[in-house]
């Protein structure tokens, strides 16, 4: 178990020094907050937290007008090197945060918020013109002034533009008001300028616009000549276009120049707001505060020196409320804390329940390592890794990490397939030299090239596939073993001895089975004959030579039997005790001599493809590496060109389907056997840091 071990911390206090708590809790950072249904309101925390809330707001603004990201992507690290290192900040208090973002923040986000506004206007400006100019366009032949037009004391006059198609069924409708029609730029449009009485003014009005055709108005301060205003709106839209222009161009610098700046500002601000949003309504009474959490046993001590001013107390999780609020937090070494990704991917894991993730951090490196098995490619690939991880941030630098131990191991596999680039280790020059008999290197010579790819024959091909299901069926017994762990610990023992057990003595019966089959040369009809004396692959290492063919198959399919007899058993007992899921007699017969066996056999057979992997990659390589001699070899600049972006194809292609496959054999295969997760992670009481590396002190 490498979940930590975790305890209820109360820290009792005046709640008008509630804000000095926090700063103190801040600072402890591993104190995962219990919700109160508490109402009681502290002033001094929520003044603190209207105002980072406003300072966040208007940083947040500027940060998302200017396009900043978080963090520093992928490609921008891998072409440019950008890396933002961390600023340190001096913090005694979460007032003095507040107080401090609020009087630096103005000279940071002003003149970018100013330009934004500008930016905002002028587009808002630009998309005013330039649908005047296409209302415009249409009327601009029209030499009018439409000034005087509108209604007047005894007549309504207006112009109006409609569609071509409608004129003569308008005309008919305006029968008795005199309107004239005018022909426009678009044949598809015409304007109709109508003139009448005051008492026909609703009547023209009301007919027009059960034509979608309203009075074509100019806004004011323009002319009211459509030609003339046409000719303004086509400047104006021309002058703001190109001020636009010089907008972005201010933006794109200020952003370069204030970019750190402004992150960490937006960090620190984010920190504020969160912490006080997380701790702004402790329980307790009108004056006393009680603020109630978990926090990790080992840190008890810590929690109580910097709680002292307080009444500070720890004690174990009785409570079954608490009990049932319990988070779960990792406690991994630094190594196996990098797969951690991988186990929150499916799911934290419940209280009592193992952790996945030392097993992850034994099992990943081998899977691909065995599948991506070449020196060249794994050390790039490392690389690249190691550039995410020191230069990301945040989960980019975790996953690098997981990328550049991943390269590791296949640069470690590549020695055991004894291929670089897909070329043999001894064709590059350093190596063959050192590992030459009598190079300093020679004594351990013997493991280059132990699981060689080199010519892909028969032999080496079904050498890989031992290896790759004889790594499988370890893994799997591995999580069949940890479901009876965790049914033993939740007192199911009747489904732990008629299912659990059964089901992985069934299992390892019919992988000695195959093993045997694989041993008596594929005679599967005779293979329980005498005369099949041959050593079974695997099986006749761990338990000697009497572990012959024959004698072996016997005795699995006695142990095939006895599981299947013992799983049938168990389930029709599980039916009869509920049948509400049900279960009937035949169906869990079938499902045991059908279901269960199949999948046994589906479940191994699925690690074959650590081999298959292997086998494609140098494959690949090999067609590469032959296309380069046949191209010209390194005379050729089209077959350096070859080789090079074939490299390159390869390990982004295949280094991405590899993680995918072994991420698919814990997905489905291991977690599937025995692992639920789902519950709820311990969160911090301030976010992780970025950008800052806050230096705390005390006053």
């Amino acid at each position: 178990m490498v979940v930590a071990d975790l305890k209820l911390g109360s820290v009792i206090l005046p709640r008008s020094e509630s804000p000095r708590a926090i700063s103190r809790l801040t600072e402890f950072e591993w104190f995962h907050k219990i919700d109160t249904e508490n109402d009681l309101v502290t002033p001094e925390i929520d003044d603190l937290l209207l105002e980072a809330q406003k300072t966040y707001q208007s940083i947040d603004d500027v940060v998302k007008g200017l396009g900043v990201p978080p963090t520093v992507g992928i490609l921008e690290i891998l072409f440019k090197g950008t890396m933002i290192k961390k600023k340190d900040y001096e913090i005694g208090e979460i007032e003095d945060l507040v107080e401090d973002l609020k009087k630096k923040t103005p000279s940071v986000i002003d003149e970018p918020a100013k330009l934004l506004e500008e930016q905002a206007d002028t587009k808002r400006g630009i998309e005013e013109y330039r649908s005047l100019k296409e209302t415009l366009e249409i009327a601009k032949k029209l030499n009018i002034d439409l000034s005087g037009f509108g209604l007047m004391k005894y007549f309504y006059t207006n112009l109006f533009v409609i569609d071509s198609g409608d004129y003569e069924e308008i005309s008919r409708a305006l029968e008795g008001i005199t309107f004239y029609k005018y022909d426009l730029e678009s044949k598809d449009k015409a304007a109709v300028l109508v003139i009448c009485g005051i008492d026909d003014s609703e009547k023209a009005l009301k007919v027009l616009r059960g034509f979608n055709a309203n009075p074509f108005s100019i806004p004011d301060g323009m002319s009211q000549i459509p030609s003339e205003a046409y000719a303004t709106a086509e400047a104006k839209l021309k002058e703001l276009t190109a001020k636009q222009a010089q907008i972005a161009k201010q933006l794109a610098k200020i952003t370069k120049n204030i970019r750190r700046d402004i992150l960490v500002l937006h960090e620190e601000a984010l920190v504020a707001k969160d912490v006080l949003e997380t701790l702004r309504k402790p329980g307790g009474t009108k004056h006393f505060a009680l603020i109630q959490g978990f926090i990790p046993s080992k840190m008890e001590e810590k929690f109580k020196n910097i709680t002292s001013q307080w009444t500070s107390v720890t004690e174990e999780i009785t409570d079954p409320k608490h009990q049932e609020q319990v988070p779960t937090l990792f406690d991994n070494k630094k190594f196996v804390r990098t797969f951690e990704v991988i186990t929150e991917s499916q799911g934290i894991p419940r209280k009592g329940e193992a952790d996945p993730t030392p097993m992850i951090a034994l099992m990943w490196p081998i899977f691909y390592g065995l599948m991506f098995a070449d020196t060249g490619h794994g050390l790039l690939l490392m690389g690249m890794g190691l550039l995410f991880k020191f230069k990301g941030q945040g989960n980019l630098s975790r996953w690098g990490m997981l990328i550049a131990i991943s390269g590791a191991a296949s640069a470690i596999a590549g020695v055991g397939a004894g291929e670089a680039f897909g070329y043999h280790i001894y064709y590059f020059e350093p190596f063959k030299g050192l590992l030459a008999e009598g190079g300093p290197l020679y004594p351990v010579s013997f493991i280059v090239g132990i699981l060689s790819v080199a010519e892909l024959s028969f032999e080496q091909v079904i050498n890989i596939l031992k290896v790759s299901l004889f790594i499988g069926i370890i893994h799997l017994v591995w999580a069949m073993i940890l479901r009876i762990r965790r049914l033993a610990r939740e007192g199911h023992k009747i489904v732990m001895y008629l299912e659990a057990i059964p089901n992985i003595t069934l299992y390892g019966g019919i992988v000695v089975i195959m093993m045997c089959a694989i041993g008596s040369q594929y005679d599967v009809m005779n293979m329980y004959s005498k005369v099949h004396t041959e050593a079974v692959p695997w099986v006749t290492i761990f338990l000697g030579d009497w572990a012959q063919v024959w004698i072996v198959t016997r005795i699995a399919v006695v142990i095939v039997i006895a599981s299947m007899a013992m799983m049938m058993v168990g389930g029709i007992m599980h039916a009869k005790k509920h049948p509400e899921d049900g279960g009937s007699a035949a169906n869990v017969v079938m499902e045991v001599f059908l279901g269960k066996t199949v999948e046994s056999l589906a479940h191994t057979i699925s690690y074959a493809r650590l081999g298959i992997m292997l086998l494609v990659h140098a494959a690949l390589l090999l067609t590469v590496n032959n296309a380069f001699n046949s191209l010209g070899g390194s005379e050729s600049f089209g077959a350096w060109a070859m080789i090079i972006g074939g490299n390159l194809g390869i390990m982004m292609i295949e280094g991405l389907i590899v993680y995918i496959q072994s991420l698919r054999l814990h997905l489905y295969e291991y977690f599937t056997k025995w692992y639920d997760g789902g519950a709820q992670p311990f969160r911090q009481v301030r976010p992780e840091l970025i950008y800052n590396q806050f230096i705390w002190k005390r006053k």
